[in-house]
């Protein structure tokens, strides 16, 4: 039975970058006497003859030494010509040109559709929602951007967050804040953001944010993506529907344009929100990513839809189990019916006044005339 030869030590006992053992002086090497191949650390181990034999022809002159008009082979040439590991390597260069905005849009377009379809987002989208689950969601929504926003600001240096950290124009917390106290008043608002208000949606969606940060801090601009931008979509749209159907807000009413219980959607430190988004998307797309970190980012992006739904289906059964806290938007609603009552009474009583005062007076007229008759 013929040994299988090694075409990297068939000329010379010494080229062989792999082995730790030294061959018999003018003796082909076997892979069989080869105790790096043994030990299964030789990489060529599961290459066929031809396909070594090739690789050894592509390494360039200027990447190995001579000995004895012999080619010494140097450990990294040979591993950079390993298939997977010159995939490797292509993966670690920045690219010219990541178009992360498309490839981010391209790859959440399924679980896209699956947020837009769960049974909370239909029912907020026709208007179908109480104040009470409002005030839950955009609780939720308080502990994901007062985290998210944290991480954002500690990592601001990054060089991929530096190209879409727009603090002043994005940052929701604040404006989270304001609609809680709207919601639920101002004695109770400590207590709505206290972390035992904490849900455990809102504890993994929390938890991801950290874990992506921990891994690469560019993976945030994943989740600031999907929530920024949806915000300044889809968002416009839910207000509106808050104002119809929650709000009681009729579009002819001047408090139309007021953003009183809804701070949250107005982003006052933007103009025009379509000259925004696309700005934002450019900005994006000058990145300094790899592959690597462009197909991460993706991923991530993925994942932060899958925190969203979960948000979702969590305030849908929290409403179907009678486990929301209660908001004193009712209380405010309730007041503005009565006050509109006694308006209302008020404005009888004048008219019925004015009323009878014309009655009267047209009463004397109508004797005075019968007298004279």
């Amino acid at each position: 039975m013929s040994v299988q030869v090694c075409p990297s030590t068939n000329k010379s006992t010494s080229a062989c970058p792999f082995s730790a053992s030294e061959h018999k002086n003018g003796s082909t090497a076997g892979r069989s006497e080869c105790e790096t191949f043994q030990a299964g650390k030789c990489p060529l181990s599961s290459r066929a003859k031809d396909d070594i034999e090739d690789m050894m022809i592509q390494i360039p002159k200027d990447m190995v030494t001579i000995t004895n008009n012999e080619y010494e082979v140097k450990l990294n040439t040979i591993n950079s010509l390993l298939p997977e590991n010159r995939q490797s390597k292509l993966k670690q260069e920045i690219l010219s040109d990541p178009e992360l905005a498309s490839a981010m849009r391209e790859g959440t377009k399924i679980v896209h559709s699956a947020a837009e379809n769960s049974v909370f987002t239909k029912r907020f989208l026709s208007g179908d929602i109480s104040t009470d689950e409002y005030g839950r969601y955009i609780n939720s929504l308080y502990f994901v951007y007062k985290t998210m926003e944290r991480l954002l600001n500690k990592h601001k240096d990054d060089p991929v967050i530096q190209k879409v950290y727009f603090p002043n124009e994005l940052s929701r917390e604040k404006t989270l804040l304001k609609d809680l106290e709207y919601y639920y008043g101002k004695d109770r608002l400590s207590e709505v953001i206290d972390d035992s208000n904490i849900t455990p949606a809102v504890v993994a969606y929390m938890k991801s944010l950290e874990d992506a940060a921990s891994r690469n801090p560019a993976l945030l601009i994943a989740h600031s993506y999907s929530r920024y931008l949806g915000d300044l979509s889809g968002g416009q749209i839910l207000a509106k529907r808050l104002k119809k159907h929650v709000l009681k807000i009729d579009i002819t009413d001047a408090s139309w344009e007021s953003y009183e219980g809804l701070e949250f959607y107005n982003f006052d430190h933007i103009g025009n929100h379509n000259e925004f988004k696309n700005h934002y998307r450019q900005c994006l797309d000058t990145a300094s990513v790899t592959q690597n970190i462009k197909d991460l980012i993706v991923k991530e992006a993925i994942h932060s839809f899958e925190l969203n739904i979960a948000l979702f289906n969590e305030v849908q059964y929290l409403s179907e189990s009678k486990k929301l806290k209660s908001t004193s938007y009712n209380q405010i609603e309730n007041k503005v019916k009565l006050n509109f009552r006694n308006a209302i009474n008020a404005d009888w009583l004048v008219g019925f006044a004015t009323g009878t005062v014309t009655l009267a007076f047209g009463l004397t007229l109508y004797h005075r005339y019968m007298e004279r008759v």
